[in-house]
């Protein structure tokens, strides 16, 4: 019997379409930021991610790990 692998499905997949706006607001919303922050903050961290030799998807899984840090961070109180 075979095992199939789901291909990763990243939470995040709607900020690399045209409804990034509409994820940020829903973010901002959740975390208490603005929408410009949430949208910033994604394309910051994709700049820095480099890419990995093993290929598009373990350099996703990073992304989303920094953004989902940087949103937890960000709903810490001060």
């Amino acid at each position: 019997m075979t095992k199939h692998h789901q291909a990763y499905q990243s939470p995040y997949a709607a900020m690399l379409t045209p409804d990034r706006f509409d994820l940020a607001l829903k973010l901002a919303a959740q975390y208490h930021l603005d929408a410009s922050q949430i949208m910033f903050a994604y394309l910051e961290i994709t700049a820095n991610v480099a890419e990995p030799a093993k290929g598009v998807t373990d350099r996703q899984k990073e992304i989303d790990q920094r953004f989902q840090a940087f949103l937890e961070d960000a709903a810490k109180p001060l």
